[in-house]
């Protein structure tokens, strides 16, 4: 058995069993996934400038839309783009991770990013777009090649990395968090990796994210930071006192229940084995990553938004599982079933989805809302105040525009509806005098500048419904 791969190839089809699975979930509740919010407002973009979007620099984010992209340009109807580009990511996550087991013989990080994308997601799996996402599985992506060559002495494996750092760096400033945390882990792990290729690594990395912080800091991050300092001196030194620390037990408690339970396992094990330097290092990158984000939005008050970011703590936990405490129970029981630790996963897959084909009922109602409002006896664009929806359903109100637009079309281009919600609409005072505009939470465009094909709402002007 090599160093990384289990002794059974069960668990390298267990995954891709697992990986079938989300991808007929992501086919099945495609208008969940790409009609939500980010992904819905992409896509809208995408089919009314016919181009890929890129935002905030994280080009990363132009990979899974190659898909839903070329059926654009074929002319696909609205429900193929929208299941193309919920398809999309999932294809992306499988094909990294048959890079990692197939070609870097590497199971265990396989299953990390396997774990990364069922241990605790409940909504991220239907708000799907995140460029954070997609950085930290090419990260993976790269220590499997690094454990795969560890010397890296060779040209080409060089020619390799060199863009991925970048993409990885690019696509999100986290990812240096998880970069820094996988560099030590596994170099603490592997004296193979104890000379000065590896540290050249780091360097490159920082390098990569230093000049993107320098140079390519737009004015989204650059508003987080102003916030995140705002934030950090309201509450600083007293950070115990952050409401999102208890918000954030609160969901351990009813919905993230596996990242607790395998964070005690793993410091358990550690303490038993005497492993302390491991142990140090887990818990300081998990509470010094989960202060950093509680900072940022000491609130915390939306899940499906907060769990973008509370996702990727299960790097810290699920890196040791598979490869310390997991180590040798594949050797344990029948072969032919992987043993106890293939029984532990099958049950914990299981579990995992179901709990998330389950919380689809969440945007259901939603989409169920919505698509009430929008069954008015005149007209296509509708106005409603904040003050008067349901934001337990909604969730936010922005992203509401573009999930309608997007659901009416599906029965055809000249039945686009629309719904904008705000606080008050005084920003729109010059355009709700007109019958040629279509108005999202961010601007207002002339209805001859979108794509007829897909949404073509003609003249008409805006009604206030309740």
């Amino acid at each position: 058995m090599r160093e990384y791969q289990f002794q059974s190839p069960f668990f390298r089809r267990l995954g891709y069993a697992v990986w079938l699975v989300l991808l007929v979930m992501a086919m099945v509740y495609y208008k969940e996934r790409a009609f939500f919010m980010d992904a819905g407002f992409q896509l809208f973009n995408m089919i009314n400038e016919g181009a890929i979007q890129v935002y905030h620099y994280r080009f990363v984010t132009a990979l899974p839309q190659i898909l839903p992209f070329f059926l654009l340009e074929m002319g696909a109807p609205l429900w193929a783009l929208g299941l193309g580009f919920s398809v999309a990511y999932l294809l992306f996550y499988l094909l990294v991770y048959h890079l990692l087991v197939r070609y870097l013989n590497n199971d265990l990080l396989g299953w990390v990013l396997l774990f990364l994308f069922t241990l605790i997601s409940l909504d991220t799996f239907y708000h799907m777009q995140s460029e954070f996402y997609l950085g930290l599985s090419l990260l993976l992506l790269v220590f499997g090649i690094v454990l795969r060559f560890p010397e890296l002495g060779q040209k080409w494996i060089w020619a390799a990395l060199l863009p991925l750092l970048v993409t990885v760096g690019f696509s999100h400033k986290l990812s240096l968090v998880f970069f820094l945390f996988l560099w030590l882990f596994l170099g603490i792990s592997n004296k193979v990796l104890w000379h000065r290729r590896y540290l050249l690594l780091l360097g490159v990395f920082l390098a990569v994210a230093a000049f993107k912080s320098i140079y390519f800091t737009n004015w989204y991050e650059a508003a987080k930071q102003v916030d995140f300092q705002n934030y950090w001196e309201q509450y600083f030194p007293n950070f115990q006192t952050i409401p999102a620390n208890l918000v954030f037990l609160n969901r351990c408690f009813h919905y993230y229940y596996m990242l607790p339970i395998l964070l005690a396992l793993v410091s358990i094990f550690y303490i038993v084995k005497k492993r302390w330097l491991k142990l140090a290092l887990v818990w300081s990158f998990f509470l010094g990553f989960l202060l950093l984000y509680n900072i940022s939005d000491p609130e915390a008050p939306y899940r499906f938004y907060s769990e973008v970011t509370y996702l990727p703590l299960s790097i810290f936990v699920a890196t040791p599982f598979w490869f310390d405490v997991a180590g040798g129970w594949d050797k344990k029981g029948p072969a032919k079933t992987g043993g106890y630790l293939g029984i532990f996963l099958i049950s914990l897959m299981a579990l995992r989805l179901a709990a998330i084909a389950a919380n689809h009922r969440t945007f259901g109602r939603q989409y169920t809302w919505i698509e009430k409002k929008l069954e008015q006896p005149a007209g296509n664009r509708f106005l409603l105040k904040k003050e008067n929806v349901p934001m337990d359903t909604v969730l936010m109100e922005w992203g509401a525009t573009f999930t309608a637009l997007h659901l009416s079309s599906l029965h055809g281009a000249k039945h686009a509806k629309t719904l904008l919600i705000l606080p008050d609409f005084k920003q729109y005072e010059k355009e709700l005098e007109s019958d040629s505009y279509f108005l999202s939470p961010f601007k207002a465009i002339p209805v001859e500048k979108l794509n007829k094909k897909y949404f073509d709402l003609g003249k008409g002007k805006y009604q206030d419904i309740d």
